[in-house]
């Protein structure tokens, strides 16, 4: 019997297309679709609502956004070795919809597996949760199943992800604790300033003396926070909302990414992330089989910065007029010079994916090195930031009473 489905698809230039269409299953309509040139990113079954029926959450709502890569990582590592074992697919997503620890990914894993019993390639199933599985994920996936050598791009798939995990870890690592001692820092002096200073503030009132200027500043300070909490606290939230909206503006965005590989030892860490993403991405596609525009433009994506998105996107384009990878990084001036002499030894000897591999794991080691050495200029830095807030308001309120003892003297 047909079911009426709703697709999402991109056509030849790369537009976005939606519609509703009958089919005996998701993977008939899939091959409908591309019969027609468009490229399907997501089919789910038409939920027909009524006062009388239960409202069911969609396939859409479940994959938002709940799965963390950590679970992913997992299980792609357990799918591989149970593919590299020779169970089917049916049981594969079977025992691993029952034992993740993930309820979400869990959910969507029984999903896959129904998509797959009716027919549809493990691809597309995954296509239909775009928010969990990336599109680097399926399209490698994709390129497996073309090529029948699901168990190893498994297998690469979940080396990619580790790395991109342990990566993560240690950038956040090192960002945790100046984060965290920032917020500290305010708390503290926003405390002072809201109950230690007014005591002070009395007791200098009794005295009738003439204040020095850093009291009298921290006094009026405290003062002003004090009669205008709320609106100082509304005008803190309107900031913060205006910049999460100014960072999501692709032009502002990338003007602050320019900033930041400007900004000394930050700068180098951010330029060694892209890289090493870049390569690692590439590696993993090439390996694969991905055709190398479709694995420059998810390289692209998945290398964080949008000054080497831009670069990448600019390679990507001149490879389609028929150019070599290298020459195309060197006008970048993004990408350092070993980079480019690296990536283009790899081309002329038919080596791409083995140079791509060792600049990943060069820069993944550089990485590690830069994560160090941001930590430990942080950690001086944040005590001084620390010091100075506390012990500055404490000397300007300790300040009227050396003054009044040397008057005594």
């Amino acid at each position: 019997m047909a079911k009426v489905y709703v697709y999402h698809a991109r056509n030849m230039k790369g537009e976005l297309v939606t519609g509703e269409s009958e089919a005996e299953s998701i993977r008939e309509l899939a091959m409908k679709l591309r019969g027609m040139n468009l490229y399907p990113v997501r089919i789910e079954e038409k939920r027909v609502s009524s006062f009388l029926t239960l409202s069911l959450t969609s396939p859409k709502e479940k994959k938002g956004g709940k799965v963390k890569l950590k679970d992913i990582t997992i299980f792609t590592r357990q799918f591989a070795t149970m593919i590299n074992a020779g169970l089917s697919l049916s049981t594969c997503l079977n025992i691993l919809s029952e034992q993740s620890e993930s309820k979400a990914l869990r959910q969507i894993l029984k999903e896959v597996q129904k998509m797959v019993d009716e027919g549809s390639s493990l691809s597309d199933a995954f296509g239909n949760f775009p928010n969990v599985f990336s599109p680097l994920y399926i399209n490698m996936i994709r390129a497996a199943e073309s090529a029948g050598t699901l168990d190893e791009t498994l297998e690469r798939l979940a080396i990619t992800l580790e790395k991109q995990q342990e990566l993560r870890r240690k950038i956040k690592s090192a960002m945790t604790y100046p984060v965290i001692v920032l917020i500290i820092a305010i708390g503290a002096g926003f405390g002072m300033l809201t109950f230690l200073v007014p005591i002070f503030a009395g007791m200098f009132e009794s005295m009738g003396a003439q204040l020095p200027l850093p009291t009298a500043v921290l006094l009026r300070l405290s003062q002003m926070i004090r009669k205008n909490f709320l609106l100082i606290f509304l005008a803190t939230v309107i900031l913060v909302l205006v910049a999460i909206r100014a960072w999501k503006n692709p032009k502002i965005k990338e003007k602050i990414d320019e900033i930041l590989l400007k900004i000394p030892v930050l700068g180098g860490l951010i330029q060694k992330t892209s890289i090493a993403n870049f390569a690692t991405t590439l590696s993993a596609q090439v390996r694969t089989g991905v055709p190398i525009l479709q694995a420059l433009q998810l390289a692209g994506q998945t290398a964080g910065n949008s000054v080497y998105r831009k670069a990448i996107d600019l390679v990507r384009t001149r490879v389609r007029e028929g150019e070599r990878i290298a020459p195309v990084l060197k006008e970048t001036k993004v990408f350092p010079t070993m980079v480019i002499h690296m990536i283009s030894v790899g081309e002329e000897s038919g080596s791409l994916e083995t140079m791509l591999n060792k600049i990943a794991e060069f820069y993944e080691a550089e990485v590690a090195a830069a994560v160090e050495s941001l930590t430990s200029l942080i950690e001086p830095l944040m005590m001084v930031v620390i010091g100075g807030i506390v012990g500055g308001m404490l000397i300007a309120l300790y300040l009227p009473i050396f003054t009044m003892f040397q008057y005594i003297k």
